[in-house]
């Protein structure tokens, strides 16, 4: 798996690539927040390790950036340990907050133990109805056979939906789930996000196949179906 790690002290960012590359991972690092995002288009990582404190940059809101373009686990290294600071990084989507100066053993814990909530956190099977397959092992949509092209956001709202297809998913549980309470209460947000989807799978919203919605409660999608055996 490819690691992400921003920080901008050149000691620090040895120390950790040295670190990934011991414990197994693919490092991927830089010293410069301007090009966290490029690098999280380009190369895909699985985890992202950023600093609090960047040049020019807070690393917070870096890592708010990156959650709106792949939703993987953010573990902040930091020799800043204020409470406020780590509060802050908790409530925007953090799922780790390591103390600098800190060993290998203690930060290779810390990414398996992220990876292990990560792995529980969805169905191990694919979602299947009708022509739309989720594939939660790939983190990939298809319709008809044919690959869905799914921003973040747009994937984490479509897998909070089939992981609980079946029953009704409030708006509250959405904005809890998918956007960590990032949205203040606002609905909005989610409004066009489920109209982009539907536009991409082709639904209807008079006449669903795939998203209902259910008025001023939330939106659900109907059970699907087990997927056939790969024949061997």
């Amino acid at each position: 798996m490819r690691v992400l790690a921003v920080d901008d002290d050149p000691q620090d960012l040895l120390y950790v690539r040295d670190t990934l590359v011991k414990s197994g991972y693919a490092p991927i690092v830089t010293g410069d927040p301007g090009e966290a995002l490029r690098l999280m288009e380009e190369e895909r990582p699985g985890l992202v390790l950023l600093d609090l404190m960047l040049p020019g940059a807070d690393g917070i809101e870096l890592m708010k950036d990156i959650l709106m373009l792949a939703d993987v686990p953010a573990i902040f290294l930091s020799a800043y340990g204020q409470e406020e600071l780590v509060v802050r990084a908790f409530d925007t989507g953090a799922v780790d907050y390591v103390v600098k100066p800190f060993s290998p053993s203690e930060l290779a814990a810390r990414i398996r133990a992220a990876l292990r909530k990560l792995a529980v956190s969805e169905p191990s099977e694919p979602f299947v109805l009708g022509d739309l397959t989720i594939d939660y092992a790939d983190r990939a949509g298809t319709l008809a056979g044919r690959p869905v092209e799914l921003m973040a956001i747009e994937y984490r709202l479509l897998t909070e939906l089939s992981a609980n297809s079946g029953r009704v998913v409030t708006y509250e549980q959405l904005l809890q789930r998918v956007w960590k309470d990032r949205g203040n209460g606002d609905i909005r947000p989610m409004r066009t996000v489920i109209k982009k989807l539907r536009h991409k799978l082709g639904d209807d919203a008079a006449n669903p196949i795939y998203i209902f919605t259910e008025p001023r409660v939330g939106y659900r999608m109907p059970k699907g179906e087990r997927p056939w055996p790969t024949a061997s």
